[in-house]
């Protein structure tokens, strides 16, 4: 890529690591959208500032164009996983390999990676692609308020690029994993121990027992990749009565969506199962996310990556992941994506966190050079 400086791409890096912009600092996600957006607004595109909640930062979207099709969508998240007071308890820094920092992976590296490519694209290529960007402020609690927007967009674009950073080796990710999250309360009717077959005891702990062995036993699988975690589990109140209250927070992951179907009718079979027994189901949370499944535009735009890194002396791989992003729900909308394109480092989501300086021009040049291709082709 064309002008290209690792002290200078580190040095407009730097402030944005230096914003809070956690959860509960939306303040913070909408000045570091609004820092991104501004040298693509100063080359003449066209930015519009959504306002999607008060819980969260603004949803920054630019365009090069309007259009009815966009042929690229290309996705960074703004958030970090850190609350308030966490960028100035530990500030920027960097050696000579890496730099450190809250989100200096995951991942405001990927969103200025993003702008730098494509304030180089040249006049040529851009007069050939329609592109959209979204750089969102809510995706570490799963795009709950940016995702139909987001989503939006996929429905009418080509590709989709998600910039969360590659995978330690340097592989990019075409499938991820789909996850459920079921919260459920169960209520049935106390009663003492010792006559457990006399006085009507209803035991609450009993029925979530059996959702959590059912689902484990008919699911839990690592052939099919699917796994069932009861993370929570509690009910009761002393060992001598039955106890009529428990509750349980099942994460449940899945590699196809053929899966999440099959793990949706069984929870509505267990709820039948509830009732039949007398317990009092209330669901205190249930929310899914689809699996980023590869399609066959998937594997060819796979095809095209390779040709790119062949051209560039450099070698394209790909990896399952098992953790979401917002890859899933746009690849869900039939926007045939790649994700893991910002540059790599380690150990996001911790005080350790740190990115690899040495990818940063590798990564920028790769993609550079797959939107070059993907204009060539149009």
């Amino acid at each position: 890529m064309r002008d290209f400086s690792v002290e200078t791409f580190l040095q407009q890096l730097e402030p944005l690591v230096n914003i809070d912009s956690g959860l509960g600092n939306p303040d913070g996600a909408t000045q570091t959208g609004l820092m991104l957006a501004q040298p693509l607004v100063d080359r003449g595109w066209i930015l519009e500032r959504h306002t999607v909640s008060d819980k969260c930062g603004e949803c920054m979207v630019l365009k090069n164009r309007e259009a009815e099709r966009y042929d690229v969508l290309m996705v960074g998240h703004t958030d970090t996983v850190f609350p308030a007071g966490e960028a100035i308890k530990r500030p920027f820094t960097r050696d000579e390999k890496r730099a450190y920092g809250v989100g200096v992976l995951d991942m405001k590296q990927g969103c200025l990676a993003m702008v730098w490519i494509l304030n180089a694209l040249p006049k040529e290529v851009l007069d050939k692609l329609n592109i959209v960007v979204v750089f969102n402020p809510d995706e570490e609690i799963g795009s709950p308020y940016t995702r139909e927007l987001t989503d939006s967009y996929a429905r009418r674009t080509e590709y989709g690029m998600v910039f969360e950073a590659a995978s330690t080796d340097g592989s990019h990710t075409i499938q991820r994993k789909g996850m459920m999250r079921v919260h459920m309360e169960f209520l049935g009717k106390a009663g003492h121990a010792g006559y457990a077959f006399d006085n009507g005891g209803i035991s609450a702990v009993y029925e979530m027992a059996y959702w959590i062995t059912q689902l484990i036993s008919r699911f839990h699988n690592a052939e099919t990749g699917t796994s069932i975690n009861a993370g929570v589990a509690k009910g009761g109140q002393a060992v001598n009565i039955i106890p009529d209250h428990a509750e349980v927070e099942l994460d449940i992951r899945y590699e196809k969506l053929s899966e999440m179907e099959k793990v949706e009718a069984c929870l509505e079979e267990l709820t039948a199962h509830a009732e039949a027994a007398g317990v009092k189901l209330v669901t205190k949370k249930r929310s899914k996310s689809a699996p980023m499944e590869p399609t066959e535009k998937t594997y060819a735009l796979c095809e095209l990556a390779k040709e790119v890194c062949a051209e560039i002396g450099q070698t394209f791989a790909t990896k399952k992941r098992g953790g979401l992003s917002d890859a899933n729900h746009i690849s869900a909308c039939g926007c045939t994506t790649i994700d893991g394109l910002g540059p790599t480092g380690d150990f996001d989501h911790s005080e350790d966190e740190y990115l690899e300086l040495s990818t940063i021009e590798p990564t920028m040049d790769f993609v550079y050079g797959l939107l070059c291709k993907i204009a060539d082709r149009k």
